[in-house]
């Protein structure tokens, strides 16, 4: 009865860090791009990235593996964009990031092994099952993130590119997220009723 409850506790806490982590580097990009350019916007965009990876260490204990590699991506690249004096590295930022997630998700799948356990798995207490079909799941919403990114930066100026990252992909990516809850819900009671009976 004792460990059930403890491990209960920190999720809320796990999930809205996750949803800020989202929502506080978009929106110092936006933010950052009215008033300072597309450059100012990346880097504050990993600060804050940077500043939530460090919240999540000091108040759960934790690293969040998902977020630290996306902030290295991303850190990187605002780097390079920085010192070749190009924007292209900037805005190919969530194609590398989202192709290469779903290289590893779709690959994983192929060989029979759910990587999204990997990078969630201290978040969710899900059946290997469900792991599987949101690693798939994730994958090819990555792979068709990754053609719509490259076509948007190829077609759009910088201010219709960053309008289609804050206003296009992120809700689509929230929208996305939640279709993803009834399968997640089910699998979490599926799993705490399978350690009940065992």
């Amino acid at each position: 009865m004792t460990q059930p409850t403890k491990s209960a506790e920190p999720r809320p806490k796990m999930r809205f860090l996750s949803m800020f982590s989202e929502i506080a580097p978009l929106a110092a990009f936006f933010t950052m791009h009215q008033y300072f350019g597309l450059y100012a916007a990346a880097a504050a965009s990993v600060g804050a990235s940077a500043v939530l990876i460090s919240a999540t260490w000091v108040l759960e204990k934790r690293l969040a593996r998902f977020a630290l590699f996306a902030t290295s991506i991303a850190a990187l690249l605002t780097l390079a964009a920085v010192l070749a004096e190009t924007k292209t590295y900037i805005k190919i930022q969530p194609s590398l990031f989202s192709g290469a997630f779903a290289f590893v998700l779709l690959l994983g799948a192929l060989r029979g092994r759910a990587m999204m356990k990997v990078f969630f798995h201290a978040q969710f207490d899900l059946p290997e099952k469900v792991w599987f079909s949101l690693s798939l799941r994730w994958g090819l919403f990555f792979a068709a993130a990754t053609v719509a990114n490259e076509v948007a930066w190829r077609a759009l100026s910088d201010d219709a590119w960053v309008l289609f990252r804050v206003f296009i992909m992120a809700p689509a990516t929230g929208l996305f997220m939640l279709a993803q809850l009834p399968i997640t819900l089910r699998g979490r009671r599926q799993q705490a009723k399978d350690m009940r009976e065992s």
